[in-house]
């Protein structure tokens, strides 16, 4: 399994803007083969950042998906950073209650 998880930084005045914008995208990654979890979501604390996190079933999943992505695409409007990495998990299980 694999956790893809970061941080972006955009305008605050577009962030909503941003948000609505990636749906139809994130909508398409989750139905993806492999795509357990996918969301790029507005941070609660801080009016500049969305959080990114993403998990995979395998690295051929995200691989497939990545080489799916224009290599072309213009760059977002307001984003100033994005900072994402990859972790893979060889180990899983339920927090303690």
């Amino acid at each position: 399994m694999l956790i893809v998880a970061g941080t972006g930084h955009v305008d605050p005045d577009r962030r909503d803007a941003l948000l609505e914008s990636l749906a139809p995208a994130l909508r398409q990654a989750r139905t993806a083969p492999g795509c357990l979890d996918y969301v790029v979501a507005a941070d609660p604390v801080e009016a500049d950042r969305v959080n990114i996190y993403e998990r995979w079933e395998s690295p051929a999943d995200l691989e497939a998906h990545l080489s799916g992505r224009p290599q072309d695409a213009p760059p977002m409007p307001g984003v100033r950073s994005v900072e994402v990495m990859r972790y893979d998990i060889s180990g899983f299980g339920p927090l303690p209650g």
